[in-house]
């Protein structure tokens, strides 16, 4: 009898007990999967759909925690905009807009002049003309998720807007976007001739000296600070809370699933006393004795990670079809976190299924053999 075969006999002598300790460690391995995936997403989402909008530099309040944390005044994009190289520049005021049928709605408002309104990529409809009031324009999720169509109306802080138009966006984050003119958002979330951030193009964004001299132009201007996509993201409070919180707690759930092993090898151990002793009378060595409990750790270990990644998939599966979250950001593990969080999960376990194999081997084997 190979080892192999008879860590897998002892496994299948016990079916309940294999099957609750399989089941425990793809919970937690499925669990800190998915908690990672959520923390790299909000993030990558994030990126990916400032990105798609497109701009060279984004401009915030100097000392804001978070991309919608701060406020600027309007007079400084039009000061940004009369800098030379600059070839475009947008005000953006952005908010979650309570909404009669869900909880809110990510809105962004722009000038009717903004070159991001010619970006907008109209699935069908128009976007606002200029000095056009109360209008919207729907990603295509939000309106599917609103139950939305062209010339319905849409409830946003109390106020009724018309929608225009239905744009489809690739990104999850802008396809659940309501775009409005920027006036109208400032009066009804009480931020007359303020936005959030300035999106900025640069004529030469190529040349790095150019970029870097447009930059100090603008952080010149008083109390806001130019910088790329990824570096204001980067240094985001808010996702650099998210990612800790949701690292910490994946740690946790990687460490009980080498607990659930531990239990389950030690109370084996515990049963196979006799069995053991009758293997080290025999002529096994030490050696064998510790492969053969740590081969039905990892035997476990690797049923309970192909069953916590299966868990992890049906996890962003599920989550999809909440609005709440579809709507903002795409839970999908890949296999850059599947690899590191299942050879964390491997050595933890083979690390848990030690302790029962060095109890079984400081025993006697005719103290052992007297046990039942």
């Amino acid at each position: 009898m190979t080892l192999f075969s008879l860590a897998l006999r002892n496994l299948k002598r016990r079916p309940i007990r294999t099957f609750l300790s399989v089941l425990g460690i793809g919970l937690a391995v499925g669990s800190a999967l998915a908690l990672v995936a959520l923390s790299r997403n909000i993030q990558d989402s994030a990126r990916e759909a400032t990105d798609e909008i497109g701009d060279d530099l984004v401009v915030m309040q100097k000392g804001a925690s978070d991309i919608f944390g701060g406020l600027i005044p309007e007079q400084i994009v039009e000061r940004i905009a009369a800098i030379h190289g600059v070839a475009n520049v947008s005000g953006e005021l952005v908010a979650f807009a309570p909404n009669s049928s869900v909880k809110s709605v990510l809105t962004l408002g722009w000038p009717d002049a903004s070159y991001l309104w010619k970006k907008v990529p109209l699935r069908e409809g128009r976007i606002p003309t200029a000095g056009e009031r109360h209008v919207a324009v729907l990603g295509d999720t939000a309106a599917a998720s609103l139950g939305k169509e062209l010339n319905d109306e849409l409830d946003l802080f109390g106020q009724t807007f018309r929608i225009v138009g239905v744009a489809r966006y690739t990104t999850v984050v802008n396809r659940g976007l309501a775009l409005v003119p920027l006036i109208d958002l400032q009066e009804a979330n009480y931020r007359p001739h303020q936005v959030t951030i300035a999106h900025v193009k640069i004529e030469r964004a190529h040349s790095h000296d150019e970029l870097e001299r447009i930059r100090g132009e603008i952080d010149g201007l008083g109390n806001v600070v130019a910088a790329t996509t990824n570096e204001v993201l980067d240094n985001d409070r808010n996702f650099a809370i998210a990612e800790a919180a949701s690292l910490a707690v994946a740690i946790i759930a990687v460490a009980m699933s080498a607990l659930n092993v531990l239990t389950a090898l030690a109370m084996a151990t515990q049963e196979r006393t006799r069995e053991i002793g009758i293997f080290a009378a025999v002529g096994w060595t030490n050696g064998q004795i510790i492969k053969s409990i740590v081969i039905e750790g990892i035997m476990l270990c690797a049923i309970g990670c192909a069953v916590g990644v299966l868990l992890s998939f049906f996890a962003a599966s599920a989550f999809h079809r909440i609005p709440t979250i579809g709507n903002l950001i795409s839970l999908q593990p890949g296999i850059g976190l599947i690899a590191p969080v299942v050879g964390a999960a491997f050595l933890l376990c083979i690390l848990g299924a030690l302790f029962p194999a060095w109890r079984a081997v400081r025993m006697l084997p005719a103290e052992a053999l007297r046990r039942m």
